[in-house]
């Protein structure tokens, strides 16, 4: 259940939680179930524009958006290069790179100020053939003859490292930071930015499925009817113990269908015992005048 990045928004209190949920620096991982089975990955990184206007120019402000995203289109990249090695090395026509999973460009969205990507896997079965989430996770199952609780706790996505040399590794977090950063590179404000750059990592995974629960920070249904859950960490705060933890609940039906039978047969015998008092007062009394 723990979706996570190969490489390393339940209704009610939702609403009132997402509203305060103000950010202008982050860095979000998006996943997205729906019921056809498509999964969609999303890397998003905010450009808080109005802060560069305060301290670069507009030539300035430009630039760095052009910088960045061609950073974030290297990490496009990446992904695509991991998933080309691993189709060489396990080939299957029905999930080959353009048909069972695809990669959008990374570009920079006006509306929401960010740039980013998408990958989209086209079905459960392409996703399960680029993810083999076997000892990625813990699963815990508490059951009983009613109901049965499953738990699945994994890594914070942004927690998990990555080697950048043979006896340095990086959490994808920092790495993520740090690749903002560079897009500033030769600017005028690159010092400063790099003083007041400290985005909220976000994990946004959402589904169809609405009765899936979790330790979530922000919980809403979308305006896509799917359930988010929203996990957010502060850069500043970013270590391997964060965790994510999502949970379901099973009801046996066959057991409450057993139980409701049982109590309703009990429930008919008191009842009847009740209604028909008198008659067996009766009854007991006429044998024993008889004896």
């Amino acid at each position: 259940m723990i979706l996570i990045f190969s490489l390393s928004f339940l209704t009610g209190c939702g609403e009132q939680n997402i509203k305060e949920f103000n950010a202008s620096d982050f860095i979000m991982l998006s996943l997205d179930v729906s019921s056809n089975g498509r999964i969609v990955q999303s890397l998003d990184f905010s450009v808080n524009s109005k802060r560069l206007e305060n301290i670069g120019s507009e030539e300035e402000k430009l630039n760095f958006i052009s910088n960045l995203t061609t950073t974030i289109e290297g990490l496009r990249t990446e992904f695509l290069l991991n998933y080309t090695i691993f189709y060489i090395q396990n080939p299957n026509e029905d999930y080959k790179l353009n048909k069972g999973v695809l990669l959008t460009n990374a570009v920079y969205n006006q509306t929401t100020d960010s740039v980013g990507f998408n990958i989209i896997f086209t079905s459960l079965g392409a996703w399960n053939y680029y993810h083999d989430s076997k000892g990625s996770e813990e699963k815990d199952e508490n059951k009983n003859i009613f109901i049965n609780k499953n738990e699945s706790v994994g890594t914070f996505p942004f927690s998990g490292k990555i080697k950048i040399s043979e006896d340095e590794s990086i959490y994808v977090g920092d790495r993520y930071k740090l690749q903002y950063l560079s897009a500033s590179q030769g600017l005028s404000f690159e010092s400063e930015l790099a003083k007041l750059y400290q985005p909220i990592l976000i994990y946004n995974y959402s589904t169809y499925y609405n009765r899936l629960h979790s330790d979530a920070d922000y919980q809403f249904v979308g305006s896509d009817g799917h359930s988010h859950h929203l996990w957010t960490v502060e850069s500043s705060k970013l270590s391997g113990e964060n965790k994510i933890l999502i949970y379901s609940y099973q009801i046996n039906v066959g057991y409450w269908y057993l139980f409701i039978l049982i109590f309703a047969l009990i429930f008919a015998i008191i009842l009847y015992c009740i209604l028909n008092y008198k008659n067996f007062k009766n009854y007991f009394k006429n044998k024993k005048n008889k004896k």
